[in-house]
């Protein structure tokens, strides 16, 4: 009976979306649905959830920051002509479209991604796979396709703690969790192959070029972390595909001269890099505290990128509407996706707090031998409740380590591919298909490059139809992988 309320959040999670509702509607209900599960038969003294809101606050305040922060700066790049000054370099020094979205897909979100975390790929792909000329369906689920280096997202935090629950060093995870991200690679190659192969004169160039960025990234995250440490390995990885295209852009020829507009266009980006990288390296001798949360959060550094973007275009003439107008105007387009994170953020800790998913994994566990296939799955689900490695990993790392050591398997082993489920689950994410479609639609129209599609299908028609394709592939690698995992036992 508890291990059925325990579950109750997720079936009503995913009942909602199948059911194709709205994002926000179905955080609230579901947050809903955990609370009363939690009055009821998880009574937790109050106490507890005070600890749990001082240990989870600071994160969820850091997301929502994190999320309108990302949305303000597509607004001004959109606005501004950044983007369109961006892509219409990559347009002129990719030899085809091709190229450019290989170079997005499998260079640009993975290394936004990795910087910042919480999704914030999506909110640099999204805007350039519309100028690049893709309907707002394929720049969707292009750029979801490109959260593939999640478990690096923000320098990994949502591997640190798995590593620190199941007692694991971070380097072991981390490496484990590179090797067994290579059929997460592969299998979104694979799907962004099957979205575009009709639009490709040449389908089979297509997915050759699609599987050696993927293997290209994935090695380059594999020697990372390695040689650097884990942190860093998704910059690293991404930083190798994008050095990669532009090397064969100019062999090529192809390669033309970023200028003086380009690399203003560029700067918020580097300062937002170099910025957020400098302030966690000087920071490291600093006791933990909420000042070095803040020097290091990567919304405190997406919003003086906002402020780069914004007066840094002013030199440019680009844009006549002031920060604050556009302050407005994101804010307006970020309500919903906030609602939506933020509800099944907290939901995640009201999951770990109360001791649901504790609960939830237990029961499972007792399946035997048949719970390493389906652990995997379990925090897969996670991941898609939050949309965060780093929650799913808060409320199941643990129990996932205790069922390994019970029944005599690689806790090493369940806990990464946990770590990669749940990343990779982040792509079917309400909250991330709500972020995917806010950025197609709001940026397209607010693009001073080509017109939007005069009426933009609903996000509704665009969950329908990126859900069945992103499920397919997540249920094939989940699959694949519990398998690997019930072998290696």
């Amino acid at each position: 009976m508890l291990a059925l309320a325990a579950a109750s959040p997720i079936v009503v999670a995913m009942g909602l979306f199948l059911a194709r509702t709205k994002a926000t509607t179905m955080a609230i209900y579901s947050l809903l649905t955990g609370v009363l599960a939690a009055v009821f038969f998880f009574p937790t003294p109050p106490a507890e959830l005070m600890r749990a809101g001082a240990m989870f606050g600071p994160t969820i305040l850091e997301v929502l920051l994190i999320l309108f922060g990302g949305v303000l700066l597509s607004r001004i790049t959109s606005e501004t002509g950044a983007m369109d000054r961006i892509s219409g370099w990559l347009r002129q020094s990719a030899s085809n479209q091709q190229a450019g979205t290989v170079l997005v897909v499998f260079g640009l979100v993975p290394f936004a991604e990795s910087v910042t975390g919480f999704g914030i790929g999506v909110t640099v792909g999204v805007p350039l796979l519309i100028q690049l000329g893709h309907s707002v369906k394929h720049s969707a689920i292009l750029s979801l396709l490109g959260l593939v280096a999640v478990p690096w997202g923000a320098l990994g935090p949502g591997t640190l703690v798995a590593a620190e629950l199941a007692g694991l060093t971070l380097f072991d995870v981390g490496v484990r969790s590179a090797l067994l991200t290579l059929p997460v690679v592969l299998g979104a190659g694979i799907t962004a192959w099957l979205v575009l192969r009709g639009e490709s004169t040449r389908p089979g160039r297509l997915l050759a070029h699609l599987m050696g960025a993927a293997v290209l990234l994935n090695a380059g995250i594999l020697f990372a972390n390695l040689l650097m440490g884990t942190p860093p390995a998704g910059i690293v990885g991404s930083l190798l595909v994008l050095a990669a295209h532009l090397m064969a852009f100019r062999i090529g020829g192809s390669l033309v001269p970023a200028g003086r507009a380009v690399r203003v266009a560029l700067l918020p980006y580097a300062v937002l890099t170099l910025g957020l990288l400098a302030a966690r390296a000087l920071s490291s001798p600093m006791e933990a505290s909420l000042l070095k949360r803040a020097i290091t959060s990567g919304g405190v550094w997406l919003v003086v990128a906002c402020l780069v973007a914004q007066y840094g275009s002013a030199s440019l003439g680009g844009g006549t509407s002031g920060l604050r107008a556009r302050a407005a105007l994101a804010y307006r387009s970020w309500i919903p996706v906030g609602i939506a994170t933020g509800g099944f953020t907290i939901l995640g800790a009201l999951l770990a707090a109360t001791g649901m998913g504790r609960e939830l994994g237990a029961a499972l566990a007792g399946i035997g031998a048949g719970y390493l296939v389906l652990g995997p799955v379990v925090n897969g689900l996670a991941g898609f409740i939050s949309g965060s490695n780093t929650a799913a990993n808060s409320m199941l790392a643990a129990t996932q380590a205790q069922a390994a050591a019970s029944m005599g398997s690689s806790v090493l082993q369940i806990v990464a591919v946990s770590n990669v489920t749940a990343s990779m689950a982040t792509m079917l994410a309400p909250s991330r298909i709500l972020l995917a479609y806010e950025m197609a639609v709001v940026p397209a129209a607010a693009a001073t490059g080509p017109a939007p599609e005069p009426a933009p299908p609903s996000e509704g028609e665009v969950t329908a139809w990126i859900a069945p394709r992103l499920g397919i592939l997540l249920a094939v690698v989940c699959t694949l992988l519990g398998v690997v995992t019930w072998v290696i036992h």
